[in-house]
């Protein structure tokens, strides 16, 4: 089975239902990875791992080079890491010499291993200064990713210190109130009743449109940013309830 970029944020997002770990967003530094969320880096969000855990390895290739200051050197050792995950990961998931295909816990333990190392390979690329940056990166980009905010637009839209705060603290609430409302989804489809699991689907996830908490937050300019982004890389293959054909599928270099 051939596993495109995008198909690497796939597996990286059931890495992140699964584990907590996600996928990348688009992943060569050299060209600004999610579940194809639309496709992370041309028409789509590049969500990470449908609100899972963010890492380095997720996080979109021209914002981890605009932001940690990358030298050429470093953005050509970076995206050698990434091609090795999207090589190891498409091994990972053929099936055996008897046509078997590998199970979900197994690919789990595979992804799961995969993803460590990646990270730890791109760790080991930055300075001292940069891994200190990159901390504090990826949880601002972890707020987005709850807030349903496109990560390819964080660059633009200069954020300051305060706006940051409260969209963490924004994030922190839509994520416990969509842990609530899983728990409601799983009820509802146990129950038989789809309608009424969609329904809270599309409460859930907004059809991935940004979070009105999100909106509150951003400046006029900020919001036309995020706009802009939006339309101009619409998301495509979506299903009602904000979930789309092969929804668990990776980045997109």
């Amino acid at each position: 089975m051939r596993i495109s970029s995008l198909g690497l944020l796939g597996a990286a997002v059931m890495l992140g239902s699964c584990v907590a770990v996600g996928a990348l967003a688009q992943a060569d530094p050299a060209q600004p990875p999610a579940r194809r969320q639309g496709r992370g880096g041309r028409g789509g969000f590049g969500l990470g791992a449908r609100f899972g855990q963010l890492t380095l390895v997720n996080v979109p290739a021209d914002v981890l080079a605009t932001e940690l200051k990358l030298t050429d050197e470093q953005k050509t050792a970076i995206a050698a890491v990434r091609t090795k995950m999207r090589t190891d990961m498409q091994a990972a998931f053929q099936p055996s010499a008897d046509g078997t295909r590998p199970d979900r816990q197994a690919m789990t333990a595979k992804m799961t291993e995969i993803n460590d190392k990646t990270t730890k390979d791109i760790d080991a690329i930055l300075k001292d200064d940069q891994k200190a940056q990159s901390v504090a990166l990826v949880k601002n980009l972890q707020s987005l990713v709850t807030l349903r905010v496109p990560l390819q637009t964080y660059s633009d839209l200069k954020l300051t210190a305060d706006q940051k705060t409260k969209l963490a603290a924004a994030a922190a609430e839509v994520a416990k109130d969509r842990t609530a409302k899983q728990a409601e989804v799983a009820a509802a489809r146990q129950a038989g009743d789809q309608a009424k699991a969609q329904e809270l689907q599309r409460a859930m996830f907004g059809n991935g449109q940004p979070d009105d908490k999100a909106l509150a937050i951003l400046t006029a300019d900020q919001k036309e940013i995020v706009t802009k982004y939006i339309k101009d890389n619409p998301q495509r293959g979506r299903r009602p309830g904000g979930r789309r054909p092969g929804a668990n599928a990776a980045p997109q270099t």
